[in-house]
């Protein structure tokens, strides 16, 4: 029986009715109020463990919290303006950097003063490599970060933990763009051992800072120690005991933390609190964000539907961002009638077709994305180290490398046209809408 081919016209009348019309902006508005509760639970649950990472790796590494890309993920909603709201511009989110609310985090000796008692601060400093800057810094008088290598940690192995599970698949992604990167191969185990340490901590035993209460047992009143197992890198089940959340963050932990990867630290907390005050002052920043969160989450749906005027919601023939869709549709089934007209007799299996269309789309794709954070390692790759990089991946899910190898020579022709059609046709509505709206784009 002849495989289906899908329906994109019928899919771009779906869009518009699911996202764009005026009865999907009440529907999903109200299931957005619905889901509310779950969303904040969802926040404590895997996005505070993440901001935690980063503020211990970023001592570690040298990074300022604020350079981490999904950390400083930050919007204030502002009202339209008239002129907006008749270009279908419903709510207006703009980008803020969270060093302009905490001023403490934009550099180190304010970001250490700010968080760790006096007795710590000193010596936390002594061990952060000095950042050097272009044209600023003495030689020998600074470590300069290779580009590709800061993207790795600043974005790159998050927006990977969210494409593969925390297991062995999200742990073959890094090694896969660590080799490439010529980077030590220590980093990206610590980088798993550490979301590991506070993921199962956070599930397994009351961390005060990490586990949201009634979501992790208590420890045994007679142990100064909470004691839990957590997965490493090479699959194994090991037991730790630890007393406080900063040793989770950034401590050393005997056979689990590689020698250089963590700070010798005391039973005590390190972190300092106001008087009067129950949390470390850092967790000012933290509660900030995520009641930042919660309350704009009932605008979801109307972000979703911006650009697009009152008329535009009658139908999809008349809207603008839905033929955006269609066209970004097109391009892809296009694509992937391309890949199964060249795909051999031997490899003609319904799973390796997928597959081998998920992986000429991902060529175009992930060195055009528009509105998604996470991608810059691959962006900033050359031709030939993506192309390295592409391959391995592949190759390593069952996919044949020769054949790889001929859909990737015989694609360049069309590639980076797609690519810069790809980004333009991502942009074209927003930057014409703004346009009108006497707005910068």
């Amino acid at each position: 029986m002849p495989r289906r081919e899908p329906d994109w016209r019928a899919a771009k009348v779906k869009y518009h009715e699911k996202v764009l019309s005026g009865d999907a902006l009440s529907i999903n508005w109200i299931r957005f109020l619905d889901i509310e509760p779950l969303f904040a639970e969802w926040l404590w649950l895997q996005v505070h463990p993440f901001d935690l990472s980063q503020l211990g790796l970023g001592l570690i590494y040298g990074i300022l919290p604020i350079d981490f890309e999904p950390f400083n993920l930050y919007q204030e909603y502002q009202t339209p303006t008239d002129e907006e709201v008749e270009q279908g511009i419903w709510v207006d989110f703009q980008r803020i950097s969270m060093e302009s609310l905490f001023i403490w985090m934009k550099e180190f000796p304010s970001m250490l003063q700010t968080m760790f008692k006096e007795q710590f601060q000193q010596d936390l400093m002594m061990t952060r490599p000095e950042k050097a800057i272009y044209g600023v810094t003495m030689y020998a008088r600074g470590v300069y970060d290779p580009v590709l290598a800061r993207e790795f940690i600043r974005a790159t192995f998050h927006r990977l933990r969210l494409l593969r599970l925390p297991d062995i698949s999200y742990l073959g992604s890094m090694e896969d763009v660590r080799k490439l990167l010529d980077m030590t191969e220590a980093t990206d185990r610590h980088i798993f051992d550490r979301l590991s340490l506070l993921f199962s901590a956070q599930r397994d035993t009351f961390i005060l800072g990490l586990s949201p209460l009634g979501k992790a047992p208590l420890a045994r009143r007679s142990s100064e120690l909470a004691e839990f197992t957590f997965i490493n890198h090479e699959g194994r089940e090991v037991k730790v005991k630890c007393s406080t959340l900063d040793q989770l963050m950034f401590g050393f932990i005997l056979g689990v933390t590689p020698l250089g990867y963590g700070f010798l630290l005391p039973k005590e907390s390190t972190f300092s609190q106001e008087e009067g005050k129950k949390n470390p002052k850092l967790f000012d920043l933290l509660l900030h964000k995520y009641y930042k969160f919660i309350n704009q989450l009932p605008l979801t749906p109307w972000a979703f539907g911006n650009y697009n005027r009152p008329e535009e919601m009658q139908g999809p023939h008349q809207s603008d961002r839905a033929e955006q869709y269609h066209l970004l549709m097109t391009m892809r089934k296009h694509v992937e009638r391309w890949v199964e007209s060249q795909i051999p007799p031997e490899e003609s299996n319904s799973m390796k077709i997928r597959q081998y269309k998920n992986a000429v789309l991902q060529l175009i794709s992930w060195k055009a994305k528009v509105h998604q954070w996470g991608y810059d390692s691959w962006k900033y790759m050359s031709d030939e180290e993506f192309k390295e990089w592409w391959l391995d991946n592949w190759s390593r899910q069952g996919l044949n490398t020769q054949m790889l190898e001929c859909l990737y020579e015989r694609s360049r022709i069309w590639l980076p046209h797609l690519r810069q059609e790809k980004e333009r046709l991502g942009r074209r509505v927003r930057r014409r809408r703004r346009q009108l709206a006497l707005r910068p784009p």
